[in-house]
């Protein structure tokens, strides 16, 4: 058996312009093996790459053709040289005549040659070949992506994992001061919860002269380290928007903070709930931000060093220390205090916490035996008061706040930082990263999280992902 594959092309009314023979594929009846059905993926891919090859230059003939003439005074160019050149595109790499024509004699050209394919064609690749490589080196190691196009797609077999990263950083760049391509909130517009958080990338070792200067721009926790500020914005119940940016903590961070907030919906005077676990440089980070902030202290690490206290407690738990207590006095006064902190009554919690490290250190000195456990967990029972009495303005009543549907924990912002940047870019990755590299994988992932990206794509290409056909891509070759 023999089949041929056979391009024409022609003006639209049904005749036949041209009509190239592109490949012929041959089949022994006698020798086929069991399964041995259809086309396999490397003859899928050649004929995926000849028919792109035959396509593109007759589209760049055409186009040529149509510029020839001079738009002034209609006489036709002269051809001066040209030389073979190269397009990159998603279905394999291909070659066309780029030639040089010399300018009209009228003088409307203003130059002594004219290039017709230099506006047309700007960049050795597609559009979509640059943004189908963003998204897949942004899902997966570069070197793994290549490998995946390698598998997938026809290449040329001259590209690699450097092209790839090229084209994410361009891409991520890009997206970064791109407009939303929807509105996120209706016309009544609830109190934005507003999630903060920092996850950290092992940082490129580099001698460059703008080495020292870049960390200490940097506020991570070492020179070693980059930090990417994440910030989640939702209602609870909803999958909420993503920000993240691994630029410095400086006003332009603000500034950028302020514009996602308002591409969300929400302008100056909405109110801003706020929601972090304290650290310190989180609270630089929405300190200037051009709303009315309430700050609410994260419940969930409030209840993780609770529950260090409760551990060191529990094996004291039993014993009288004083007349008018229980045998259990120790715990019935931390459960109290525990469920004042829930319910957000500090005057209570922290006379109880008083009397609590009292009993303890009481116990300490009665009891030779567990003194030890007694100071550690004094020691902790110190730890959880000082951090809540420094954070005295972001304690709310967490118990009401959670009965109306609100949220009081940031476990929405550290799942996206863990899909954000955990999964790529440090969990068992063992990569380091530049800052401009690694803000421009994240913008990525957030336009892929936030179900943007390809929007993103078709709004600087519209022709991405457009099946511009006659007739239907599925249709049997009989009726069944």
């Amino acid at each position: 058996m023999r089949c041929t594959i056979v391009l024409e092309f022609d003006e639209g009314d049904g005749t036949v312009a041209k009509r190239v023979e592109v490949m012929r594929f041959h089949r022994v009846d006698r020798s086929q093996a069991s399964g041995d059905v259809g086309l396999s993926l490397a003859e899928g891919n050649s004929l995926l790459n000849c028919v792109q090859q035959e396509f593109v230059v007759e589209q760049l003939d055409r186009y040529c053709v149509s510029q020839r003439a001079c738009k002034v005074c209609g006489a036709l160019h002269r051809v001066h040289d040209g030389h073979c050149s190269e397009l990159k595109t998603t279905l394999g790499k291909v070659f066309y005549c780029l030639d040089r024509w010399k300018a009209c004699k009228c003088g409307a050209d203003g130059s002594r040659y004219v290039s017709p394919l230099k506006n047309y064609l700007q960049e050795p690749s597609t559009g979509e070949l640059r943004w189908l490589h963003a998204e897949l080196g942004a899902t997966m190691p570069y070197r793994q992506a290549k490998q995946v196009m390698d598998l997938l797609l026809p290449t040329s077999g001259r590209d690699s994992h450097v092209t790839i990263r090229n084209h994410t950083m361009a891409v991520g760049k890009s997206l970064q001061h791109a407009q939303p391509v929807r509105r996120w909130c209706e016309e009544i517009k609830p109190i934005a919860e507003l999630g903060i958080d920092v996850g950290y990338v092992r940082r490129a070792r580099s001698n460059g002269k703008g080495a020292g200067k870049d960390n200490r721009a940097g506020a991570g926790r070492s020179s070693s380290s980059i930090d990417v500020v994440v910030a989640a914005l939702g209602q609870t119940g909803r999958q909420p928007r993503v920000w993240a940016s691994a630029i410095p903590r400086t006003k332009r961070l603000q500034e950028e903070m302020t514009k996602f907030l308002e591409d969300s919906g929400y302008d100056d005077p909405n109110d801003v709930c706020v929601v972090t676990d304290g650290d310190l440089d989180l609270a630089g980070v929405a300190d200037d931000l051009p709303f009315d902030t309430e700050w609410v202290l994260d419940w969930a690490h409030i209840g993780r060093m609770l529950r260090h206290v409760d551990q060191a407690i529990t094996p004291l738990a039993y014993g009288w220390l004083t007349a008018n207590g229980s045998a259990f006095e120790l715990w019935d006064l931390f459960v109290r205090l525990r469920s004042f902190v829930w319910t957000g009554q500090t005057v209570r919690w922290q006379k109880l916490g008083k009397e609590l490290c009292r009993l303890l250190e009481l116990r300490e000195r009665l009891d030779l035996n567990s003194s030890r456990e007694a100071k550690q967990a004094r020691c902790k029972l110190i730890d959880l008061i000082s951090y809540l009495n420094s954070h005295l303005e972001s304690l709310i009543d967490y118990r009401t706040r959670q009965r109306v549907g609100l949220r009081i924990a940031t476990g929405f912002v550290e799942s996206s930082i863990n899909r954000i940047v955990g999964r790529r870019m440090c969990k068992s990755q063992h990569m380091r990263w530049s800052r401009a590299g690694a803000n421009s994988v994240v913008q990525v992932r957030v336009a892929l999280l936030n179900q943007e990206f390809h929007e993103l794509a078709q709004r600087q290409f519209p022709w991405i992902g457009q099946r511009r056909v006659s007739w239907p891509w599925q249709r049997p070759s009989r009726a069944f």
